[in-house]
């Protein structure tokens, strides 16, 4: 896991920043306050960092954290005169120092180097600045610290909103012991952001001693929780009726964080929320208080002017489409308004910004806002329906929400046969449940005096690994005479989830809009009404210019495609099509053609060749050492199926030989994997089918999935012989 990676999963921090790049001055007083941060950390009288012995039980390890330590400070009665604007009200630190010992190669390419943000700006928050300092000091195996210096921070990206920086740790040996910090310091005037912190009681590497100490002023109100068995907080006040909690753990082992795991659901965790205006601490938040927030929101949403502005409009389509759209059945009624609407909100529209490309494919719309106008348009054509939610299949358990954040937000269309909508993005289909809240508590949204809390026993459905799954179908010929080419056709379906992904890559908004705007009879487009108003003359050429700038973008965004599905990237992208964009529910598969050319999969072995025809097929995960063993439970995002095909045009005058390792069946209650090969004329007909049957396993089953992973390591290691003659 990189630093920057780790830092993130510790804190979960953004803030704003405002510095002149040219300002000497203000570049004079950041390195002031860096020296009094510097200071004040390698003061830190914690016994945890003066421990330089690493416990036997850990002596393999890659590496060992021997000291982790989290400090939270906040309140609003000090001020830092190093800060460039007057009048700070609040006052917010974060800080994580930790103390690694670096024992292989694999570490110390890991820790060679620290990569953060050093200023950033966010939009939407009241005279705030955010900045971050880092510190690194190596401690050599005689016990000599060699301080890494700061000034050598090199910038990897400085624009008007963030300054992304990297301090490399050019010095850093096997042996050696790497002490560094992170703090973030942040003020806001008038208004606090809230802060919503998880730290881990885990990591891909052992934890010798992980301790946090939070102080928290009068004017916040603090939220925390333990999960997963975590220890709880000591809670105290001090002199200033600060509200004080400490946590801490030792002797931590690894644990696969990056690999088919939730850490939010496996490892011990402690989560604390610090929001403006001060009340008394609350410890383990009512999943009703969560309920109730979620109601207000919807409850006070001006849904009926949202709903105004386009009634007219909602109507001329559905007309359009059926001019006795009334007489439908209701279920008939309900898909064409969500259709409807989801045009007018997603597609017809010109952003400020001109955006069509890739970026627009993520175009977000507030759940809350999209799905309340949403209920509130079904119930106007007649429809009756339902808000429920459901926590996040990778976020906290239902016992352990502590924010609306936690929860998704869905609308159940109450029809003969009930459907869910949800707002995943612009592509969302009705009926269609996103990956992430699959088999989870689904509940309704209402409000709650009595802790009734209707639907906690029922759980969204859990698609299959069947409903899940890609299709690949590859013509493989030599690209001409050239006998180290390879030429490939592929055709490519996705159904379920797998879709989900590829579906903001490869569509392009242009024509993901002519496509609903046929289905929906809409006959202006939004050139048409750009062209006629005069004042938009511009618009409309630069709305063009866009379209077609994101059109080109497309042979990369293939290729991206293609590099991330073989182990080969492709040497060149000669055709892609995409044939069906999965956006209607009656025809609901993402299906693309790609054409393009690899090298690398042929060698020559004197007068004949050897094909690598397993990574043709097949790119398998790569797991490391440590991976191989596991105590945790297994968790992937869906049930999946990948299935493929490739024909093999055998070149005239040879013959295929060692097809016999292509027949094999990995089979257990995990999944399966199913290889075969034959010869149809002058064809190499090769079947790749792996499943995986669930979303999820306990930790007991690992060696079963283990079984499957490693069937389809050695299938991409297969090759057969082209023997001349």
């Amino acid at each position: 896991m990189n630093r920057s990676l780790r830092i993130c999963l510790l804190l979960a921090l953004v803030g704003v920043f405002r510095m002149t790049a040219s300002g000497q001055a203000d570049l004079t007083k950041y390195k002031e306050r860096s020296a009094a941060v510097r200071s004040e950390v390698w003061g830190w009288k914690d016994p945890a960092f003066a421990n330089k012995t690493v416990p036997a039980r850990f002596s393999g390890e890659s590496c060992v954290i021997m000291a982790r330590k989290a400090l939270i400070e906040a309140d609003s009665k000090r001020r830092m005169d190093w800060a460039l604007a007057s009048h700070r009200n609040y006052y917010y630190n974060s800080t994580v120092r930790e103390m690694v010992k670096i024992n292989d190669k694999a570490s110390l390419e890991e820790f060679s180097q620290l990569s953060y943000h050093q200023f950033k700006k966010l939009n939407g928050w009241m005279s705030g600045t955010t900045t971050t300092f880092v510190g690194a000091r190596i401690i050599k195996p005689d016990g000599s610290i060699k301080e890494v210096n700061t000034d050598e921070t090199v910038t990897l990206n400085d624009t008007k909103t963030s300054r992304q920086s990297k301090l490399a740790i050019s010095d850093l040996q096997v042996g050696d012991m790497l002490d560094y910090y992170v703090r973030t310091e942040e003020y806001s005037q008038d208004y606090k952001e809230p802060e919503r912190l998880i730290f881990y009681f885990g990591d891909d590497h052992p934890i010798v001693d992980f301790s946090l100490h939070c102080e928290i002023g009068s004017k916040y109100t603090v939220q925390y929780t333990s999960m997963n068995k975590a220890p709880e907080a000591k809670q105290s006040t001090n002199d200033d009726k600060d509200v004080i909690l400490d946590i801490g753990m030792k002797d931590i082992p690894s644990a696969p964080t990056g690999f088919w795991m939730s850490s939010i659901r496996e490892l011990p965790a402690f989560r604390l929320n610090v929001l403006g205006g001060g009340s008394k601490p609350v410890k383990d938040v009512p999943l009703t208080d969560v309920f109730n927030t979620m109601t207000y929101y919807l409850v006070n949403l001006d849904v009926q002017t949202q709903f105004q502005m386009i009634r007219q409009q909602m109507v001329d389509i559905m007309r359009a489409t059926d001019r006795d759209y009334r007489k439908l059945p209701e279920d008939s009624v309900a898909r064409l308004a969500i259709y409807a609407y989801r045009f007018l909100r997603y597609y017809n529209k010109v952003d400020n910004d001109l955006e069509v490309g890739e970026d627009r494919n993520s175009m977000d719309i507030n759940d809350y806002y999209y799905l309340g106008t949403l209920q509130y348009t079904l119930k106007h054509f007649g429809v009756k329906s339902t808000f429920v939610t459901a926590p996040y299949k990778h976020g906290p358990d239902i016992q352990h929400i502590m924010g609306v954040g936690d929860m998704s937000l869905l609308l159940r269309v109450d029809v003969d046969k009930p459907f869910y909508v949800s707002n995943l993005n612009m592509f969302s289909c009705p009926n269609y449940i996103p990956a992430a809240v699959e088999g989870q508590p689904c509940a309704e949204v209402r409000s709650f005096k009595k802790g009734d809390i209707v639907g906690m026993n029922a759980k969204m459905p859990l698609s299959t690994a069947e409903e899940n799954q890609q299709q690949e179908n590859l013509q493989v010929k030599l690209n001409g005479a050239d006998m180290q080419l390879l030429h490939v056709n592929r055709h490519t379906v996705l159904k379920g989830k797998l879709k989900e992904a590829e579906q903001l890559r490869l569509l392009n908004f242009e024509d993901c809009y002519e496509s609903e705007r046929s289905a929906l009879h809409v006959e202006k487009s939004i050139m048409d009404d750009l062209k006629k108003a005069r004042r938009s003359k511009n618009v409309s050429e630069d709305y063009a210019t866009a379209l077609k700038k994101a059109r080109e973008s497309l042979k990369d965004r293939f290729k991206e495609e293609i590099s991330s599905e073989f182990e080969k990237d492709p040497k060149d992208v000669l055709a892609w099509k995409v044939e069906n964009p999965g956006l209607r529910s009656a025809s609901p598969d993402l299906v693309y053609s790609t054409e393009f050319t690899v090298d690398g999969l042929m060698q020559r072995a004197g007068n004949n060749f050897i094909l690598n025809i397993g990574k043709v097929v097949n790119s398998p995960l790569k797991l490391t050492p440590s991976q191989r063993t596991r105590n945790v439970d297994i968790y992937m995002p869906y049930a999946r199926t990948l299935d493929c095909s490739v024909s093999f045009l055998i070149p005239e005058g040879y013959t295929v030989q060692g097809m016999d390792k292509l027949n094999k069946t990995t089979q257990n209650g995990c999944g399966s994997v199913v290889t075969s090969a034959q010869v149809q004329g002058n064809q190499l007909i090769v079947h790749f089918r792996r499943q995986y049957k669930h979303d999820q396993e306990p930790a007991g089953n690992w060696p079963q999935l283990l079984a499957i992973l490693d069937a389809c390591t050695d299938f991409a290691d297969q090759k057969v012989l082209l023997k001349k003659g």
